[in-house]
């Protein structure tokens, strides 16, 4: 967790904006698991974890290549950390 601790301050000095650390499974990735920064620079705050436009069920599957694994809760789901997690860089969110 120190890792992501120092990545998420050092995209806080960087962009100055709103940061934030989301994560997946990815069975194809070695540990299963994959993590990504969400980085904005200057300006009004992002909420990375409420999509301006959400996809609601029916535009899921009405996409090109209906989207089997994506939906809203897994979406906010991905911001999810573990209380550890949240003690580390929860409380620096913005």
């Amino acid at each position: 967790m120190d890792i992501i601790e120092n990545i998420v301050s050092n995209c806080r000095e960087i962009f100055k904006g709103s940061v934030n650390y989301a994560w997946t499974t990815a069975p194809t990735y070695p540990s299963g698991m994959i993590g990504f920064m969400l980085c904005s620079t200057e300006g009004a705050l992002v909420d990375f974890k409420h999509p301006v436009n959400p996809m609601d069920e029916n535009e899921c599957q009405k996409s090109v290549r209906p989207l089997k694994f994506y939906n809203f809760e897994i979406h906010t789901a991905a911001f999810c950390l573990p209380s550890f997690g949240k003690r580390k860089i929860g409380s620096k969110e913005n």
